[in-house]
């Protein structure tokens, strides 16, 4: 069917289902997402049935998402679905439409297939059409989405943190809390990693804290909100060196499931991370080896087949977790090359974060090897690379270690 071609829908009870479905989708992500899939494929139905409306290029865009996630986890015809969405918004002249389709075409679709980097300006984009159409919750939406893709893609943290600040801003001004909690979740993760002792959310409430956060939304069941706050803790944990905390922290997110519709790229890197994770505790804990091996060898097998459409976002990430598990198994010479090619790739492709985690972890494998000149050389290289990135509470880490290592190398 050549959807580019339906002709315009005219029924008044198909256009006010169609606005109807339209506000539902977007509460039940969040709220009932085993809803969602239902009232996205009936506004695809209705549309190619009775034909289209204005509406019809988001429910394609979310059409779109639905297929690149599980269960059907088909990338190539999601992305298709992406762009037909994005021709039908341009044929309509929908203009009031981009910053929701935006929304998912460049933070649920795309980020399958394109460099991430790729995506920033376009959520600028929508956020400018957003604000000039009077969308604001959207317009907002598309600049949260920028700096959460940013901070995956290692933005210097010293600009992120402001950005973030500046969104929680217009979000507070606007009342859209659900936003402003998430982007000051974040914006605290970012002041932790720079090694600033300050509380994200003391210009908004002085005794708030991250803390009192989650204890409120765990009591309203705001799952999203604790799902956040478990996704920034682990990470943080993870990234300073406490696995233990991780491994507790990834233990008590289980409660807050990760939907397997709508993945956004924080949720893609926490499942990087929870690999990673569990690939160290594996090694750690060799009574629950099985447990932690099964989760790390699921989410490099996550990797792997994101990396079929896009080895510039997954590369350096499923060599890593390749690495790691090769560790695990004391095969050594894959070990060491995977390590290095996710050094290489993520160098590449613009990921210095994900560099310097990759030379860190080589440097912590060779230190297990006892290989401390060539362990050091790599922990000089994470300092670098975690300095450029802004991290100062990691390299203020990382000199423990590199004390260690020039220790056992005199």
């Amino acid at each position: 069917m050549d959807m580019l071609s339906l002709p315009p829908m005219t029924d008044p009870k198909k256009l006010a289902a169609m606005q109807f479905m339209n506000h539902a989708v977007i509460m039940t992500y969040s709220f009932n997402p085993m809803l969602n899939p239902i009232l996205v494929f009936r506004m695809v139905s209705l549309s190619t049935l009775h034909g289209m409306t204005n509406l019809s290029c988001f429910a394609f865009a979310c059409y779109g998402a639905l297929l690149v996630s599980e269960p059907s986890c088909d990338i190539e015809e999601g992305h298709s679905m992406g762009r037909v969405a994005t021709e039908i918004m341009h044929m309509l002249g929908a203009r009031e439409m981009t910053p929701r389709v935006c929304t998912i075409v460049y933070g649920f679709i795309n980020i399958y297939k394109e460099p991430w980097q790729a995506c920033l300006s376009k959520h600028l984009e929508a956020y400018e059409s957003g604000a000039s159409v009077g969308d604001i919750e959207y317009a907002i939406t598309n600049l949260y989405q920028r700096n959460n893709t940013a901070n995956d893609c290692g933005e210097k943290l010293s600009t992120l943190s402001q950005h973030y600040e500046e969104c929680a801003k217009r979000a507070f001004q606007h009342n859209l809390m659900t936003l402003w909690r998430s982007s000051v979740i974040k914006h605290q993760l970012i002041l932790d990693l720079m090694g600033i002792e300050q509380n994200a959310f003391a210009p908004y409430d002085s005794g708030a804290t991250e803390e009192s956060c989650f204890a409120s939304a765990r009591q309203s069941k705001e799952i999203s909100v604790c799902r956040l706050i478990c996704m920034t803790r682990k990470y943080l944990a993870f990234f300073k060196g406490d696995f233990d905390t991780a491994g507790a922290v990834y233990e008590l997110s289980q409660e807050y499931s990760i939907y397997s519709i709508g993945r956004q790229t924080i949720i893609l890197v926490t499942m990087f991370i929870d690999g990673l994770i569990a690939l160290y505790l594996a090694r750690k804990h060799r009574k629950e080896e099985t447990k932690w091996a099964d989760i790390g060898f699921r989410m490099l097998e996550s990797m792997k087949n994101w990396m079929k459409h896009s080895t510039w976002n997954f590369s350096n990430k499923c060599f890593l977790l390749e690495a790691e598990y090769s560790f695990l198994k004391e095969d050594h010479k894959r070990a060491i090359y995977c390590y290095n090619a996710s050094i290489a790739s993520a160098r590449d492709n613009h990921f210095i974060h994900e560099e310097g985690l990759a030379e860190e972890k080589l440097a912590f494998y060779l230190l297990h090897e006892r290989c401390h000149k060539d362990a050091l050389d790599h922990l000089y290289n994470a300092k670098k690379c975690y300095e450029s990135w802004g991290a100062h509470a990691l390299v203020k880490n990382l000199d423990k270690a590199v004390a260690i290592a020039a220790s056992g190398f005199s």
